[in-house]
């Protein structure tokens, strides 16, 4: 049996769709500001001395495990910045200026 070259296509394209989910469906656009947001409110917590093991993330209950994965990584460079900022001597850097960095890092594509 022959099987047309659309069918095998749209084959093939199955398993990459089932892994498909809010982080790999957004722009680059969003994702910078979503990354940029997540480490902000890690430097917010940061800053009112929680430690990132107390920082709770309340999921919905339908994520994939690219999307917690996705953002534990991100809240987690978000407490490494601060921790950075702190070690630095920098202390008092305000959130917004951890999430602006962040961004540009993103658009730039490059890290912290």
């Amino acid at each position: 049996m022959r099987v047309p070259t659309f069918l095998a296509c749209a084959l093939l394209c199955l398993p990459w769709a089932a892994r498909a989910d809010r982080i790999t469906s957004m722009t680059p656009e969003e994702r910078c500001v979503y990354i940029a947001r997540l480490e902000a409110v890690a430097a917010h917590y940061f800053s009112q001395g929680k430690a990132r093991s107390e920082v709770q993330i309340h999921w919905h209950g339908d994520e994939t495990a690219n999307e917690i994965e996705f953002v534990s990584k991100v809240i987690d460079e978000g407490y490494r910045a601060m921790e950075r900022e702190a070690a630095a001597g920098r202390t008092g850097v305000p959130a917004e200026v951890i999430g602006d960095r962040a961004y540009t890092a993103c658009r730039s594509e490059r890290s912290l």
